[in-house]
């Protein structure tokens, strides 16, 4: 079944507008600031919100259509739902807990027992059936809320930040295994989360919220690959600037440009990986990269094996180095440096229109 929801919903003084679908085995990581309208979106897609416009569709069936008299409660959608904070019953064992789903649907008590045992052995918790909530760590505890949805019979899988609340061990043993059980789920998944690893790990598509509307959809590598706003930029680790094109050089707003060959004339968005941009205690030689501007060092970070620069100027960059880098080029806030950049590392493309 496909998920459709096209409408626009209202809280207080905060509108969400949406267009998203998402198909059978597709799972739609849903990206975007607090307060973007990402945890909105998954309240109107359960039932938990109805939307004052438009429509929501599980297949065939509408199951909000607010002019047409439309609202079907949580209870009758077929949504399986992980929280960040998983909310197992504190009074029932494991084994209960994912029982609970088919009873809310009229299951019989031994069916229901039948399908939670099935559910837990398929996610290798057997063990932990007769345990109670209290007993569980946080992974195992987030494993269990994922059998209790999927134990539903779920026609669509919502997940609410479901990593957010483990620990850095437990969150990367957790997204393997959620890895596998969504490649196994027959539905379609939206998946909200902050982190654009956990997106680009688990996602076949990425929709990005910003201010109540989606500002960039598409594939991983698309996302990645052509930022549209300063925030998806930040997010996935670029350097963005906006500017007009003209003959192969960007003129960026602000000042300074950049030289890209295959940039197309007129408005365009330019980006540059940290990576690509290299830092020079002096003015590099006229053989070095095209591309050449004096920035002055704000702040430095590290960021695994290397250590991240941000820098300021007439064309800002944040600069990816290696620790002997910093060391030798005495790299520290205030220091003046050049950057350089080959024409052939800028990506240049045409700007959205607003």
């Amino acid at each position: 079944m496909t998920l459709r929801v096209d409408g626009h919903v209202r809280r207080g003084g905060f509108e969400l507008r949406v267009d998203v679908a998402a198909d059978p085995g597709e799972v739609v990581a849903v990206l975007g600031p607090n307060g973007a309208g990402k945890s909105t979106l998954l309240r109107v897609v359960a039932g938990l919100q109805p939307l004052d416009g438009g429509t929501v569709r599980v297949g065939s069936t509408v199951v909000d259509d607010i002019a047409g008299g439309v609202y079907l409660p949580p209870q009758r959608r077929r949504i399986g739902v992980v929280f960040q904070d998983h909310r197992l019953f504190a009074h029932l064992r494991v084994v209960d807990n994912v029982a609970f789903g088919p009873r809310s649907r009229g299951v019989g008590r031994s069916a229901a027992r039948s399908t939670a045992t099935d559910w837990l052995a398929r996610l290798s918790l057997d063990e932990l059936g007769r345990r109670y909530p209290r007993q569980l760590s946080g992974g195992q505890a987030q494993r269990v809320a994922l059998a209790r949805a999927l134990a539903c019979d779920p026609a669509v899988l919502l997940l609410d930040e479901p990593l957010a609340a483990l620990d850095v061990q437990t969150r990367a043993e957790v997204q393997g295994e959620l890895r596998e059980h969504l490649g196994a789920f027959a539905g379609p998944t939206l998946l909200v989360t902050h982190d654009p690893i956990e997106a680009l790990l688990l996602a076949t598509r990425i929709v990005v919220l910003e201010r109540g509307g989606v500002v960039q959809q598409g594939t991983p590598a698309e996302i990645t690959g052509r930022p549209l706003t300063p925030y998806v930029a930040r997010l996935v680790g670029m350097n963005l600037y906006e500017g007009t094109a003209s003959a192969g050089v960007v003129a960026i707003t602000g000042g300074g440009s950049l030289v890209a060959p295959a940039a197309p004339d007129g408005a365009v968005l330019a980006a540059l990986r940290p990576s690509a941009i290299t830092v020079h205690g002096a003015a590099p030689g006229p053989a070095s990269a095209r591309n050449r501007w004096r920035a002055t060092v704000a702040a430095l970070a590290p960021l695994g094996d290397r250590v991240r620069v941000t820098t300021v100027g007439e064309l800002a960059a944040t600069v990816d180095v290696t620790a002997a880098a910093v060391a030798e080029l005495g790299l520290a806030p205030g220091r003046e440096v050049w950057l350089s950049a080959k024409a052939t590392d800028v990506s240049a493309y045409p700007a959205p229109s607003r």
